[in-house]
């Protein structure tokens, strides 16, 4: 069967991915409560339906910026670390694809080879560590030997038949990245959330090459009625308080600045007061807090972090401290795509607050960029016994 891989194809795809993650998001959700914060199939349903939107109203002209302005949308708008990374998927494919107005087959295998390498590189993950890497790798892998021996139409199948293989293969493996990682053997016996969200993904990539089957209704699994898989409380979801202003007092131009990326905007926002409290000055170097989401709900925020970036950019460097997972990899994943330029902006491996504090301190005092990150690296031998 001939396939083109034209913006209508690419439309199905995206369309039939929303379709697919919306419906399953309550069985990725099941998947997530068991391994990690039950917020993973909530987190894509928001995601996908609001990047849906988006791509509608933009009406991109080509696959690639279809898929590039895809993937902006889900960094920007999921939460936790499902928002870096399958944006990433999507806006590296974007990028390889170009300008073309149909995709070559072979190309399509490059964007996969070029997308599941950025996730990699991303999450600091290998084929293994059970993510969304098991997955992926396998379908980009089995596309690439299909393609080789048969058409576009085989190699999207062996694709899918790959990825819903190795999501299944995360079930016996012991968690070494993300947050499943924590439960250390508990998390053996487990399907991956990741993994198995990223086998949807690929599903409907292969569907998309039959009109017919995408506009099919989605077959559903039925979630267990598992306590921890039920969706958050509207007091747990409720706007928090209205972001607290980006720099006070002013800074002194020319200073390193410090952004505090966490997923609650209070703790971010307290983080950052006590911080420039402890300077002992009343013209502390530039701080701001990048903490939840938009609407004040947990999670992180790429938008807020490119705000909070360009609040504190005086031109001698930014320091970015992250409190945990996908903290890190939004930011990693804007510093990737240069989305923070031209700020020179580096995350500091250090504790979220004594980092914090001892940055500020150190930026307070006049230190370069290498002096500050270098004081919030110290920060990490602190001990406390």
């Amino acid at each position: 069967m001939t396939v083109p891989l034209d913006l209508a194809f690419f439309h199905r795809f995206l369309d039939r991915a929303t379709r697919v993650v919306v419906a399953e998001a309550a069985y990725l959700t099941e998947l997530d409560a068991a391994i990690g914060d039950a917020d993973h199939g909530a987190n894509l349903k928001r995601g996908f339906t609001s990047a849906a939107d988006a791509v509608a109203q933009e009406a991109p002209a080509t696959p690639g910026a279809l898929l590039t302005a895809a993937g902006v949308h889900l960094t920007n708008t999921v939460g936790g670390a499902s928002g870096p990374l399958f944006g990433t998927v999507l806006r590296r494919m974007g990028k390889i694809f170009g300008d073309e107005a149909v995709v070559e087959p072979e190309t399509l295998g490059k964007a996969l080879a070029a997308a599941v390498a950025s996730v990699r590189r991303l999450g600091d993950a290998v084929p293994g560590d059970k993510t969304m890497v098991d997955a992926l790798q396998p379908a980009a892998d089995a596309y690439a030997e299909a393609l080789a021996t048969g058409g576009v139409a085989e190699a999207l199948e062996a694709a899918a038949r790959a990825a819903g293989a190795g999501a299944e293969a995360t079930i016996p493996m012991r968690a070494r990245r993300g947050r499943a990682s924590y439960l250390g053997e508990r998390s053996i016996g487990h399907q991956d959330p990741g993994a198995t969200s990223s086998a949807l993904l690929m599903t409907a990539l292969h569907e998309a090459a039959d009109p017919v089957l995408c506009a099919a209704p989605v077959e559903t699994k039925e979630p267990s009625k598992h306590p921890t898989a039920e969706p958050p409380t509207e007091a747990a979801a409720a706007p928090g308080p209205e972001p607290e202003p980006a720099a006070e007092p002013a800074p002194v131009p020319g200073r390193v600045g410090m952004v505090l990326v966490s997923h609650s905007r209070d703790v971010a926002a307290s983080t950052a007061a006590l911080a420039r409290a402890l300077t002992g000055t009343d013209k502390p170097a530039p701080a701001a807090a990048a903490g939840g989401l938009p609407d004040g709900s947990v999670g992180t925020s790429a938008e807020l972090v490119r705000a909070a970036v360009a609040a504190v950019d005086e031109g001698a460097g930014v320091v970015v401290l992250c409190d945990m997972g996908s903290a890190v990899l939004t930011v990693k994943a804007l510093l990737g795509d240069g989305s923070l330029a031209p700020a020179d902006v580096r995350i500091a491996d250090a504790p979220f607050v004594e980092g914090a504090v001892t940055a500020l301190v150190t930026a307070s005092a006049g230190g370069d960029l290498a002096t500050v990150l270098a004081a919030a690296d110290d920060a990490r031998a602190y001990r406390k016994l």
